[in-house]
């Protein structure tokens, strides 16, 4: 009896066993593979999707500010969205920006740049808000100030009012026949004359270091640590002697000694001697007037700046 002929031969069987595998692979990873995310979709797929999942979708212009929830959702919001953005304008936050409105959570970055065109911000709100928060601070400086003119107005009455107060009484006199020199004096000189005790005297003193010495008694009210009431009976009592001013050489002091007298601000300092070191010697107060000090600046400080050239090396200098 003869026997039958197999169909396939074995090699034929194999590769057809492998080409099925191969296709029923291939089927399974088309199956699974992810499809395309929204936000990876063009600005008109997400549109397309939009308008696929709702038929009510407009897009016309709108304000993320004013916008109602029926507006917000013909625009494609979904009704999750429009509960957060409604909550987030109650609780006082606005959009300032077109841009703002990217931070709407789930909104994904395709569909705000479909809504971007839309988006109109009005921004009179915001200017009116800055104009009354301007106008507020303002009103509120200028209170501050009349308050303080008011206080600073009742100080000086008080004062007043015990000076003549002391005066009639005769607790404090005028001595016409004593004088102190302020730059020679020390504080036993000063507690002589009445109204200046221990503290008042060791202050007088301590500025006084810090100028450099007194060219006239009014500089006494620049101290700030006093709160004196009886100047005006004190100041006729005080001289001040300008030649024992201890000058300052403006063609050879640095920054530091500049900075230290009181009269002088940093930046002062420093401008003054960058002016020093472009033109290499300064002749007078005319060279740092107006570009670094004000007439007014100046005269304070004439009497403790010196303009004398320095000795140049080497050079022979007459005995004294």
């Amino acid at each position: 009896m003869a026997t039958k002929e197999p169909i396939f031969t074995r090699k034929q069987g194999i590769g057809l066993l492998l080409f099925l595998a191969f296709v029923l692979t291939l089927r399974l990873f088309i199956h699974f593979l992810p499809s395309p995310s929204a936000e990876n979709r063009p600005v008109e797929d997400t549109l397309q999707s939009l308008q696929t999942e709702r038929d009510t979708v407009i897009l016309r212009p709108f304000d993320p500010n004013t916008a109602d929830s029926l507006t917000l959702a013909q625009l494609g919001l979904r009704p999750w969205q429009i509960h957060n953005l409604i909550r987030y304008r109650e609780k006082g936050g606005r959009f300032r920006l077109a841009d703002d409105f990217r931070r709407l959570y789930g909104l994904t970055d395709s569909a705000f740049k479909a809504l971007l065109p839309y988006i109109a911000i009005d921004t009179m709100p915001f200017f009116i808000e800055r104009q009354e928060r301007i106008l507020r601070d303002s009103l509120r400086r200028d209170s501050i100030h009349h308050i303080y003119e008011a206080r600073h107005d009742s100080i000086e009455r008080a004062r007043q009012a015990r000076r003549d107060s002391l005066l009639k009484t005769g607790q404090i006199h005028e001595k016409k026949d004593t004088v102190i020199e302020l730059n020679t004096a020390d504080t036993n000189d000063l507690q002589y004359i009445r109204g200046i005790g221990g503290y008042t005297a060791r202050q007088i003193i301590r500025y006084r270091d810090q100028l450099g010495g007194y060219y006239h008694p009014d500089q006494l009210r620049e101290i700030k640590q006093l709160d004196y009431v009886l100047w005006d009976s004190v100041t006729p009592h005080l001289t001040a002697d300008t030649a024992l001013i201890h000058r300052i050489n403006v063609q050879t002091a640095s920054v530091e000694q500049l900075n230290r007298h009181p009269y002088i601000r940093f930046t002062q300092a420093k401008a003054i001697y960058e002016t020093r070191r472009r033109r290499i010697r300064l002749s007078g107060m005319d060279d740092l007037c107006p570009a670094v000090l004000t007439q007014e600046e100046a005269g304070r400080l004439r009497p403790y700046l010196d303009f004398t050239p320095p000795p140049r090396h080497g050079s022979h200098q007459p005995t004294p």
